[in-house]
């Protein structure tokens, strides 16, 4: 049994990571996205004087590009082309069914029946969007945020392959790769001016970039590398299906945003596939010990 404290503790981070996507928006009404991923991560620098480096550079350059810089680049991209924010935090879960899938061609990780069909169900499910897109995504925002899913599912294979490293003082070193090839590349496509676009971001600008970067990376990976520490990861894992469910409700509330029927279905069938594909394991494990013959 998890106790209320860290019950509590696991709906700090939902909240943190759900809402964070409607502050992503709001921070993309003023700065081009490329401009403020490197951002986001540049003003997270100066906090790495406080931890030890926690792996080989190699893992922590191979965490900064992929997840740090390729999730978002592509993540923040999508959000610009006309995604909202509520479907944005839904789809980029997608991470899920492409992590167990790369993990199964990768490391030769077993796929149950459950997962499969958990898996199906995403696909079905994000095919769905495609279909409903033009209202609250256009399809160009949804190949977008695919993209980050996948560039933060090639991340997990580089983390499973770090057992017991500081995930908080990982995810921080890492913010040294995104900012100068993010500068570059914005220079190249979206502005010339990077350093007048940033002083002219508006306090409430400002208020959005520091939400990003702090509550999600310092506040959340901190509770929940915490979590991870004192339970199983069968038991806290399944939280984050939460994620996009309040991901949605932020962002209808903060920015108005509605979801069409079509999409509001698409949304349960991904919903539905994610949990086959995260609780799958543990149910077959369960229902194994159950079928067990008692012990002479």
């Amino acid at each position: 049994m998890i106790p209320p404290r860290d019950l509590a503790l696991a709906a700090v981070v939902i909240l943190a990571w759900g809402s964070n996507f409607s502050a992503m928006k709001l921070a993309l009404d003023e700065l081009p996205p490329i401009l403020f991923v490197g951002l986001r991560f540049a003003i997270l620098i100066p906090l790495i004087a406080l931890f030890p480096r926690p792996a080989r550079w190699s893992a922590i350059l191979a965490v900064g590009a992929l997840i740090n810089m390729g999730q978002f680049a592509f993540l923040f991209s999508g959000l610009a082309a006309d995604s909202s924010a509520g479907l944005a935090s839904l789809i980029i879960q997608s991470q899920v069914p492409l992590t167990i899938l790369m993990a199964w061609a990768v490391y030769g990780e077993r796929i149950t029946a459950l997962q499969g069909l958990g898996i199906g169900l995403a696909v079905i499910g994000l095919a769905g969007f495609g279909l409903a897109s033009g209202g609250n995504i256009t399809l160009l925002g949804l190949g977008l945020i695919l993209c980050g899913a996948f560039c933060w599912a090639l991340g997990n294979l580089v983390l499973r392959r770090l057992p017991g490293t500081d995930m908080l003082a990982l995810f921080l070193w890492a913010s040294l790769v995104p900012p100068l090839p993010m500068l570059g590349l914005s220079l190249l496509t979206e502005t010339d001016a990077p350093l007048a676009t940033i002083a002219a971001v508006s306090p409430a600008g400002w208020a959005a970039v520091v939400y990003v970067a702090l509550v999600s990376t310092l506040l959340g990976y901190s509770i929940w590398g915490t979590l991870l520490s004192r339970h199983p990861a069968a038991l806290i894992t399944p939280f984050a299906l939460l994620i996009p469910v309040v991901g949605v409700a932020t962002a209808a509330v903060v920015l108005g945003e509605r979801v069409t029927g079509a999409e509001a279905l698409a949304g349960l069938v991904v919903l539905a596939g994610l949990t086959f594909a995260v609780l799958g394991p543990r149910l077959v494990a369960r229902r194994a010990f159950r079928r067990r013959p008692p012990a002479p």
